[in-house]
């Protein structure tokens, strides 16, 4: 909102017939919300009485005390929120449609979508029951304010109640169960009485002489062509009924205008006229809007849906299909939908060329205008969603199969292409994310995943369109089974990050061992029991101190404090006992704490001891194995250390410089990611980030099952993105995404021709 816009918002004063209705929601609200609260104790205290176990129990008594505690507040905000969904009636609303950009697309967490999903129900239910009343409430309201009053911004509607409580209650820290259970009171205390105020409303607006002929204005229209256009009314009439009668059997526009308080519709002047048009626009679009749903309604307006399809020989021939009769036409064509798609080998012949033919073979009836727009539209869509999304054929054809089902769902409920929160699109989102992860053959009647969505179509197919508790069952159903897999592999993944995180902690410890060593003693001319003693012995010293403790360890430095110590005794001849056999206890205790074997240990010693006193005889020293002689020199060119672990030197002194760019995009990797990776020969794979094992950077990918399939360096990884054989997919909200795409392309096909 710009500032603009907020500003307008601030200044809005509402109409008097909405003040009313505003005071009057308030006072219902109270009343009801007063109701809810005082039944919460004896909720909570019957739920904790009935818990399964102390943690139960401390849960319920804690939220029914924390409940109690805020309960002005919450009302406070509640309040509040509704207030400000009247204000903002006072912005002009024109329509609006998806952006192309994938912004504010939001995971959900699990326990977010099930808190979602008990108010969807709830506000389903009750948009339902009350959907004549919310409509005539919305076309009133319309009349008074700038906005385009719908069931989204309605301020005494269910989803903006829902949502205004939900907001009111999101800063109480509350355990999903007892929110739920809130949910349900303030379903049962609030909601299920809102039918009656919305009849109340629409009689008190009706009587304040806001559209007070809506209802006769709405029967008229239903009626067959020929009452479309009644006589005028006799002079008696027309005199009694006044200007008002007159103009509202002229056009549902001048009615509106007059109820409205507005100039006389009778005048002939532009303004007028144009005011007239500008009326008459406004209804169609609303009734648009009811029947098809905002999106739709604003997609045959810009891309002139039936405008121009046929010409008007072809209309008077055939008669066009829509609503009930093209769902039950649809519903007969599911077997032959499912075997096109098992049957096409590509995405050339869609539903509409189905239908099509279908239609032309029975010879009557034609499809046509918006709902011809709209299977094209779902046809462009799981295209869309089977090329960027899923790379397994079987499974493609599967989501596939779900056009059908879904066109009948969209054609019965026009809520469906509005709400992100739609059951449907979530389940079409849940499934699409769950097959990112397939690219070879998968057997469907093994894997449960594979499985649940090839059983998803028959499943829609043999509900009624439209069933929204069905719907969300299904979902929760998907979900659960998901997460159990998912669980599943989380585990096999967890112990193969543990098994790779211990092995890159040998071979970083083995690494700096050797390091050490290399400084020290590589290149240089030493006694040749100093080569033995740091190959043999002292390198599993500091190779477990460096394990255990870490390279930031006392223990770690100490040891190499100790090497340093004897080589420097080495280097200087030194055979002052008092200043050797500190160093050598030193020795000998490390060395026991490693478990270095005894006999071993005894003759290095015994060797180092001689060597200091210089008594070391060539004979005695051939015959403990130390050297040929203790004073002999050799220069060191090699080491060769026992000790577990991988020498070789890190990836990353392989790979060339990496562009910094795609340095930060292979750290912006996270856990769970997924990748497509081209092989050399081509061969393109999908794998899944298990983790990334520091300190070195190493990459683990592992297929949907858990199981490794690649590592990499971190280097290695951004010289992958770089030469574009790596790949990321995206993988949440995947069926919104394309919607989104495919409603842009569509848009700028239009504005290009």
């Amino acid at each position: 909102m710009t500032d603009v816009d907020k500003l307008s918002v601030a200044l809005f004063r509402l109409p008097r017939p909405l003040l009313a209705l505003k005071g009057r929601i308030h006072t219902f609200l109270a009343s009801r919300l007063n109701n809810m609260f005082d039944q919460v104790d004896d909720t909570f205290f019957d739920l904790a009485d009935r818990a399964d176990n102390n943690r139960q129990q401390t849960m319920y008594f804690d939220a029914m005390r924390l409940i109690r505690m805020e309960r002005k507040n919450i009302e406070h905000n509640f309040f509040g929120v509704l207030t400000q969904s009247f204000q903002q009636l006072g912005q002009y609303q024109g329509p609006e449609l998806p952006s192309q950009e994938p912004e504010g697309l939001e995971v959900v967490e699990n326990e977010q979508l099930e808190e979602i999903i008990a108010l969807d129900t709830m506000v389903f239910r009750v948009s339902e029951l009350c959907k004549p009343e919310l409509e005539a409430l919305n076309t009133r309201l319309s009349s008074m304010v700038p906005a385009s009053v719908t069931l989204k911004n309605n301020p005494v509607g269910p989803e903006v109640i829902c949502e205004s409580f939900n907001e009111a209650v999101a800063h109480l820290e509350l355990k999903l169960p007892v929110k739920l259970v809130l949910f349900k009171l303030f379903d049962r205390q609030v909601m299920v009485s809102l039918k009656d105020f919305l009849v109340e409303g629409n009689k008190r607006l009706r009587d304040m002489g806001v559209l007070p002929d809506l209802e006769q204005l709405r029967k008229a229209r239903a009626e067959p062509r020929q009452q479309e256009k009644p006589p005028a009314p006799p002079p008696e009439q027309a005199s009694a009924a006044g200007a008002a009668h007159s103009s509202s059997a002229a056009s549902p526009a001048s009615a509106s205008e007059e109820a409205a308080g507005r100039p006389d519709p009778d005048s002939r002047s532009s303004d007028s006229r144009r005011e007239a048009g500008a009326g008459q626009a406004k209804k169609r679009r609303q009734a648009d809007g009811q029947r098809y749903g905002q999106l739709l309604s604003q997609l045959k307006n810009l891309l002139h849906w039936g405008s121009s399809d046929v010409s008007g020989s072809d209309t008077d021939m055939h008669q066009c299909i829509e609503g009930d009769e093209l769902v039950s036409m649809v519903g007969n064509l599911q077997q032959d939908w499912s075997n096109a798609v098992s049957a096409e080998a590509d995405d050339s012949e869609g539903l509409l060329q189905l239908i099509d033919g279908h239609l032309e073979r029975q010879g009557e009836a034609r499809l046509d205008g918006t709902e011809r727009g709209l299977v094209d539209l779902l046809d462009r869509l799981f295209v869309r969603v089977n090329h960027q999304t899923i790379a397994c054929a079987q499974l493609a054809a599967e989501l596939r199969k779900l056009e059908l089902p879904i066109l009948q769902l969209a054609l019965k409920d026009n809520t469906f292409f509005d709400r992100e929160k739609h059951p449907a699109r979530r389940l079409l989102n849940e499934i699409a994310e769950a097959s990112i992860g397939y690219t070879e053959k998968v057997d469907v009647d093994e894997d449960p995943v594979a499985r649940a969505i090839s059983g998803v179509a028959d499943e829609l197919a043999g509900q009624p369109p439209g069933d929204h508790a069905a719907l969300t069952q299904l979902l929760l159903n998907f979900i659960d089974l998901v997460e159990k897999e998912r669980r599943r592999v989380a585990v096999l993944e967890q112990r193969l990050m543990e098994e790779a995180t211990a092995t890159e902690k040998v071979n970083h410890a083995h690494q700096a061992v050797v390091r050490v060593l290399v400084e020290r003693v590589k290149g240089k001319t030493l006694p040749r029991f100093v080569v033995s003693f740091a190959e043999d012995a002292w390198c599993k010293v500091l190779f477990l101190n460096h394990l255990r403790s870490g390279q930031d360890s006392e223990e770690w430095h100490g040891s190499i404090r100790v090497l340093d110590r004897l080589l420097e005794l080495v280097a200087q001849g030194q055979t002052d006992a008092g200043v050797v056999a500190p160093v050598l206890t030193t020795i000998k205790e490390s060395l026991e704490n490693v478990s270095y074997d005894a006999y071993d240990m005894g003759r290095l010693l015994g060797a180092m001891e001689q060597y200091f006193r210089g008594e070391l005889s060539s004979e005695e020293s051939l015959r403990q194995g130390v050297s040929a002689s203790p004073l002999q020199s050799v220069l060191v060119d090699a080491l060769r250390t026992n000790i577990p672990g991988n020498p070789a030197g890190l990836e990353e002194d392989s790979v060339g410089s990496v562009d910094e760019q795609y340095l930060r995009r292979a750290d912006s990797l996270t856990r769970g990611a997924w990748v497509e990776m081209t092989d050399d020969g081509a061969d393109k794979r999908r794998c899944k980030l298990a983790g990334v094992v520091l300190p070195s950077g190493k990459f683990i990918f592992v297929n949907r099952q858990g199981a490794k399939v690649s590592e990499k360096h971190r280097n290695r990884v951004a010289m992958d993105l770089q030469s574009e054989k790596l790949r990321p997919l995206e993988k949440t909200q995947l069926f919104d995404r394309a919607l989104e795409g495919v409603v842009g392309e569509m848009c700028q096909s239009r504005t290009v021709h």
